[in-house]
């Protein structure tokens, strides 16, 4: 058995699958998010301590105890976690949403030494936020670390990651380093990031003060380096099959495809290679699918029971288009395809007569319009699309499966394991170990509940919606960077803690 310690934007979960994929058990905790204007954070302490606890439930299953054959990590990309000498924590960590550095971000673009795209989630310009508003913080600081290199850390006393997840501090995997370069002029010392394997290596065992503490007892049980959360995803609801994309949305969405060639991808997806199984992976993650989902769970339906299936029936009332009312789902501005961070929500058209349905009806359709908006530039660049596969929390809301079939006019096939990206970690960790030989093998493990088919009478209503969002997001794109003025002469935001991002 693989025992997977997924820690997602809302949760953290651990989750267990047999040889055959069958998930044999789950258990989650929500962790507190600090948001405090472009400051997205978490707790790093926090998910240790959430973590011992959900890992000794696991381990109270005498199966599991006896049968864990490996433990592996995934996480999402591009958090930051700054630790002292003595492995202890500064600060809270930096997710991915954080847009703090988006400054930072703009000059090493523009400045063009960054040799290439370059945004407020990356490494390099946060390291040079925090130099310059945080010192006391960056000197103290030993090691920058990966969310998933901290928690491999935290298990076997041995902090490394994989060269995806390094790409995000510049790594290249080509040249086997981090742009020493550029970082040097930036005045990042490499030896102060998180140290790369190739994926798929076994980082240590489980050291004996974490067994002892989750009742493992005197086992040595390998720890995995697989992958980030997005790249787990597309092995556990595709398998890596050529020509199928994979839609995993959780708290963010993520649209990408494996395949075995490919030539230059445009600006509005990333092209990377994954040695460990001979693939490129193309595509992008946005800043929040199912995200957007429970941001209208919390402000609209908080006190309601049952409160998916009534915004569900109410978004289902409400009607194709939502009579007029357009939503652009930008709440913690855009990555894929648009790489802005200044954009943010807006509800557009809005009339007397619409209420709380036509609202959820348009937050639904945006859901879905940023899916399609990502699904363009992909498709672009691979070529032929085969089918789209969907896993992940947001499909157990069918309304917003069917939307995504009907703003992509394909077909989706909807997964029977939600829980996409644990099975990728798992499937990735058994070819690590040589239980499978490759992940084609693997494919036969992942298993469609069902097809969902577009409405052929609702392509137009919704090519003209789609239309529409994007004239209203080029018009509203100069007018952002204003509202950040004025936001400039407001007091100081205090700080929100939410426990469901």
């Amino acid at each position: 058995m693989i025992l997977v310690l997924n820690l997602g934007l809302k949760s953290l979960r651990v989750v267990v699958f047999d040889r055959l994929g069958k998930r044999v058990f789950v258990a989650s905790r929500e962790v507190e998010t600090y948001l405090d204007g472009d400051r997205v954070e978490q707790d790093a302490e926090e998910w240790w301590r959430e973590a011992i606890i959900l890992f000794r439930e696991a381990m109270e299953v005498d199966a599991i105890r006896t049968g864990l054959s490996a433990v592996t990590v995934t996480t999402s990309a591009c958090n930051l976690v700054c630790e002292d000498e003595e492995g202890g924590v500064l600060g809270r960590a930096m997710l991915v949403a954080d847009k703090r550095a988006a400054g930072e971000a703009g000059e090493l673009a523009r400045g063009g030494r960054a040799g290439g795209r370059m945004d407020a989630s990356m490494t390099p310009p946060r390291l040079q936020w925090l130099r310059k508003n945080e010192p006391e913080r960056w000197r103290a600081t030993r090691r920058f670390l990966t969310s998933n290199g901290w928690l491999v850390g935290r298990l076997t006393g041995r902090a490394v990651t994989d060269p995806l997840d390094a790409a995000k501090a510049g790594y290249d995997g080509g040249a086997g380093e981090y742009p020493e370069e550029l970082l040097s002029s930036l005045g990042i010392p490499v030896d102060r990031l998180t140290p790369v394997v190739p994926m798929l290596t076994v980082a240590g065992v489980v050291q004996a003060s974490v067994a002892e503490a989750v009742g493992l007892g005197g086992r040595e049980v390998p720890v995995v380096v697989t992958g980030y959360d997005a790249i787990c995803g597309v092995f556990g609801t595709g398998g890596g099959m050529e020509g199928v994309v994979c839609d995993v949305s959780g708290t963010v969405t993520s649209l990408r495809v494996a395949v075995a060639s490919v030539g230059a991808v445009g600006d509005g997806v990333q092209r990377q290679w994954e040695g460990a199984t001979g693939r490129y992976v193309v595509g992008g993650s946005n800043n929040l699918g199912g995200g957007l989902v429970e941001w209208l769970r919390q402000g609209f339906y908080g006190a309601e029971a049952e409160a998916y299936g009534i915004m569900e029936r109410e978004a289902e009332a409400a009607g194709p288009a939502a009579g007029g009312l357009v939503f652009l789902p930008y709440l913690m501005g855009e990555r894929a395809p648009l790489w802005d961070d200044e954009s943010r929500g807006v509800f557009f058209g809005l009339e007397r007569r619409h209420g709380r349905p036509e609202m959820a009806r348009a937050v639904m359709e945006g859901c879905a319009l940023a899916t399609a908006g990502l699904f363009v530039p992909l498709r672009a660049a691979v070529g032929t699309v085969e089918r789209i596969r969907l896993s992940g929390g947001l499909t157990r809301i069918p309304l917003v499966t069917q939307l995504k079939a009907d703003m992509l006019g394909m077909p989706v096939e909807v997964n029977e394991e939600f829980e996409s990206t644990a099975l990728g970690a798992a499937i990735l960790s058994w070819i690590a170990l040589g239980v499978l030989s490759s992940a084609e093998e693997a494919a036969g493990l992942i298993r469609v509940r069902e097809t969902v088919w577009p409405q052929a009478r609702l392509e137009g209503v919704y090519r003209e919606l789609r239309e529409l969002q994007q004239d209203l997001y080029a018009a509203c794109r100069p007018l952002f960077a204003r509202r950040r003025k004025l936001l400039a002469q407001l007091p100081a935001e205090s700080v929100t803690v939410v426990s469901n991002l």
